[in-house]
């Protein structure tokens, strides 16, 4: 039994590396995954955009405001292949002046043959990776914000398991008069409690994020510029043969930065767009330019609010989400 489950477990890694190649997924690397269309569509990470969506605080707690209160999310995206990704959340008031979050991230690799040491087919099995978090979201004054994150990520892999805990860390300054938003977020603090195998540790993506938003004046336009992943700034990588590409020189501040537009055309309406130069080139293959864009827009309706985008986060294709909230 102890080598079937080895041999299963192994033949589990080895095809979610396939699917990975950058490690956006595997090794926890779903928690850097965007659970917001709004977030996804402006590059995959935005932590600076002061919108009343609840989904916009997963990423920096610090943008939890009291109009979030009441807002239900769910969120669906298929990643690739057989690898979905869900989210929900709920986000209520707290003391008036701040909000609490509560809210699961699944992350579901599909289903997998598992064999024996002889070749035997020993049935299928699968593998996920779920995250539970709650947030809290506070003022220091009328331009200034704090927010906290504390989630507990537990990975189950045939009958193998894994269990780690993370704080998230954020910091938003908002001048409602000029437009403009700056934010400062440390995500994924923490550490693993238990290990798949004794022998693969895995450490939860540890990065710090800021974020800048500035609305066009007289203009329905707003732009948002974040820099992303600043703990790992080599970030070298491997290709889906197996080769190593280093980023140099000015490559190397465009690997992390994200650029991204909105198009405000009322408040029950927008359209937004991204760029990612890491993306291109990581994930070119046959797109070229456009693997390193995304898309995606939203409509508000009474109490509902819809959202869509379309990104790449993988060098096999391309990833639709999909959002629906509703504020009771």
């Amino acid at each position: 039994m102890k080598h079937t489950r080895i041999i299963a477990i192994a033949g589990c890694f080895a095809l979610l590396s396939d699917w990975a190649v950058a490690q956006e997924v595997g090794e926890y690397g779903f928690l850097q995954l965007p659970v917001s269309t709004h977030a996804a569509a402006l590059g995959g990470t935005a932590v600076s955009v002061v919108e009343p969506e609840a989904g916009l605080a997963y990423q920096n707690p610090a943008l939890l405001c009291p109009e979030m209160s009441g807002q239900a999310v769910v969120s669906y995206m298929n990643y690739v292949s057989d690898i979905n990704l869900g989210y929900a959340s709920y986000t209520g008031s707290f003391r008036t002046v701040g909000a609490w979050q509560a809210g699961v991230q699944y992350l579901s690799y599909g289903d997998f043959e598992g064999y024996d040491a002889s070749g035997v087919p020993t049935g299928s099995f699968t593998a996920k990776d779920i995250a539970l978090y709650g947030s809290l979201g506070l003022p220091i004054n009328d331009n200034w914000r704090w927010g906290v994150t504390a989630r507990a990520v537990i990975s189950k892999y045939e009958s193998y398991s894994a269990f780690a805990l993370g704080v998230d860390a954020g910091l938003n300054y908002y001048d409602e008069v000029a437009g403009r938003s700056i934010s400062l977020v440390v995500s994924n603090l923490g550490g693993q409690l238990k290990s798949l195998d004794e022998s693969r540790k895995c450490n939860l993506p540890t990065q710090l994020s800021i974020g800048w938003t500035k609305e066009v004046e007289h203009l329905p336009f707003c732009f948002t510029l974040t820099a992303y992943n600043l703990f790992d700034w080599e970030h070298n990588y491997y290709d889906a043969e197996g080769k190593l590409h280093k980023y140099k020189g000015g490559e190397q501040l465009l690997n992390h930065l994200l650029w991204g537009v909105e198009w405000v055309a009322s408040d029950n309406f927008y359209l937004a767009a991204g760029y990612s130069y890491r993306r291109q080139s990581e994930f070119s293959g046959d797109g070229g330019f456009l693997r390193g864009l995304s898309v995606g827009g939203g409509l508000n309706w009474r109490q509902w609010k819809a959202g869509a985008s379309y990104a790449s986060y993988n060098a096999v294709d391309g990833s639709l989400m999909f959002q629906l909230s509703y504020t009771f």
